[in-house]
């Protein structure tokens, strides 16, 4: 018999060990009510199961969203009912002062007051309808091209990322002193970035104090550039963390021995830039003895060091010739023909020729449809050439617009604004009604400006027989104008109740699946804690049995 060593003991001891843990689990499971309660209960359901938990999240929102999307589209179809009244009102008038029983100065002229009374109205109406703070009928949320930026073209050109090239200067012990106690405040891609130089360890300061007019050592320059690029990525860093910015990191590069090279960290787009603010040079500042960058014209303004450069994907000198552009769907000639375009022309040049030939060609339609004065289209259609490579057409004419080619040519498709150059129609306003970014989850609510102007009724006079007779027609077609555009949000709104009701389900359903993954089962739970619980007791009873099974030896000893 040996006493030195119970294995009996041990045993039992083990025992109780494990057992004592797994109650615990129980007791954890049974307490929180879930299956999982850690990694280590179940790793891949545990995985599987937050990632559904998101899914259930995403569409639960969206149907808050779409059920704020159906209160907006209220809102806004409300306030065109009254519009509506008041058309109709506007056509008994003109009916009414279109007959010829009454007389200009007195009878029209009171008919007219009331018609102008209306209109300011429906003006009112158009300016101040709003649902949290968005206007909705002030032509804000107006698609088809009818909004400022309201058309989108296809890419056309690409840029490069803002690059400087900067000619280092003697930060030697014979030039000029660099004081580190002097930030310099650069300006990357439009935000300000101020970099303390002061933190610069004495290591790094003597690495930049050389003499860079005469440096011939790539490699003591290579140093010096990703010092100053560390030093300017962090200051980026914090920047982005107190302001909630975005800014890219720079890059800075030794250029040879002697200079350097400063490139922004945004690609492809136009609005890559680096300036930088204040007297570098005065102050001596890494960036005005290291860097070489001069003095601005004063401490408060930026002085742009570089800017995207752009290179067109298209050759301008194809998009000379003639193509059609669509106002309320009829058909007027933009002719480029003699635009002078080039395959040295620049973003800029086409949309500038753009621009001239839209104009050229509204001129002509408003002289045929006899528009003048605010209801003139001619000079409301813009186009110029933004920061992602495209065209953009800004339209506050208060029509539709569009463009196509036409006898076969290709001159709109090559300047991106056709369909089949990949042109888009903006504006409105987007609802967020699925659980990913995905295009089918989103739902673009678009409604035209419904001011008096924007429905052609600006300019009516009721005041004489003939003005009365011009009225109806235009009151009719603006009557029909907001016809349409309340069905539009009619049938947006029964598309956001049938998405909510899809939504419901789906959440429903993937609430189900996760709740049999996490969640724990009660009855089964309490029945293995139950069993559990008892060979606590059991193992507890065993050990101490265990433990008495050396007191045998004590006989021997008699």
């Amino acid at each position: 018999m040996r006493i030195q060593h119970n294995i009996a003991a041990l045993n039992s001891y083990r025992q109780l060990g494990s057992n004592n843990n797994t109650v615990a689990k129980n007791l954890e499971k049974l307490s929180s009510g879930y299956r999982i309660n850690r990694a280590g209960d179940d790793a891949a359901g545990l995985a599987i199961s937050e990632k559904m938990r998101a899914q259930i999240t995403g569409l639960e929102t969206a149907s808050k969203n779409a059920n704020d999307g159906i209160s907006l589209v209220q809102t806004a179809e409300g306030a065109l009912t009254e519009v509506h009244s008041m058309l109709n009102r506007m056509v008994e008038l003109a009916d009414q002062s279109a007959n010829g029983t009454y007389q200009d100065a007195v009878d029209r002229e009171n008919l007219q007051k009331e018609v102008a009374s209306l209109k300011s109205e429906i003006d009112r109406i158009s300016e101040s309808t709003n649902f949290n703070g968005i206007n909705l009928l002030d032509g804000s949320l107006a698609g088809n091209g009818t909004s400022a930026n309201g058309l989108v073209g296809g890419t056309i050109g690409t840029f490069r990322a803002a690059t400087k090239d900067l000619t280092g200067g003697d930060a030697s012990a014979t030039g000029t002193a660099v004081d580190y106690t002097k930030s310099d405040t650069f300006v990357v891609d439009g935000s300000e970035v101020t970099v303390d130089w002061s933190t610069l360890s004495s290591e790094d300061r003597a690495a930049l104090q050389v003499d860079w007019t005469s440096n011939t050592s790539t490699e003591t320059a290579k140093k010096a550039a990703t010092i100053m690029q560390n030093a300017i990525n962090s200051a980026i860093d914090k920047t982005n963390q107190e302001t909630g910015n975005t800014i890219s990191h720079v890059t800075v590069k030794n250029d040879g021995a002697k200079g350097f090279t400063m490139t922004s960290g945004l690609e492809g787009s136009g609005a890559s830039s680096i300036g930088i603010k204040g007297t570098p040079t005065t102050d001596a500042s890494v960036g005005g003895v290291v860097l070489g960058i001069a003095d601005g014209a004063s401490s408060t303004e930026v002085t742009s060091l570089a800017t995207a450069t752009s290179q067109l994907t298209i050759n301008p000198a194809n998009a000379n010739g003639k193509f059609s552009m669509l106002v309320n769907g009829e058909a007027v000639e933009v002719d480029m023909s003699s635009s002078g375009l080039t395959s040295a022309s620049t973003g800029d040049d086409v949309a500038t020729a753009l621009t001239t030939a839209i104009t050229a060609a509204l001129t002509k339609y408003d002289t045929a449809k006899g528009n003048t004065g605010d209801d003139a289209a001619s000079g409301k259609v813009s186009a110029t050439f933004n920061n992602k490579g495209q065209l953009e057409i800004t339209n506050t004419s208060g029509r539709k617009i569009g463009f196509e080619d036409k006898d076969g040519g290709d001159y709109a498709k090559v300047l991106g604004i056709s369909a089949e150059g990949k042109a888009v129609t903006g504006g409105g306003l987007t609802l967020q009604i699925g659980d990913s970014a995905a295009d089918f989850n989103k739902l673009t609510v678009s409604v035209g400006n419904m001011s008096a102007n924007s429905l052609g009724i600006g300019s009516i006079d009721i005041g004489t027989q003939a003005g009365a007779k011009s009225a109806i027609d235009k009151i009719k077609a603006a009557i029909n104008t907001v016809s349409s555009t309340r069905g539009d949000l009619g049938a947006i709104q029964n598309r956001l109740e049938h998405t909510i009701n899809n939504l419901g389900v789906t959440s429903e359903n993937m609430t189900a699946a996760e709740s049999r993954i996490r969640d724990v089962d009660m009855a089964k739970e309490m029945m293995d804690y139950t069993k559990n619980n008892i060979l606590v007791q059991s193992s507890q009873a065993m050990l101490a049995q265990a433990n008495q099974i050396p007191q045998g030896v004590l006989q021997l000893l008699k």
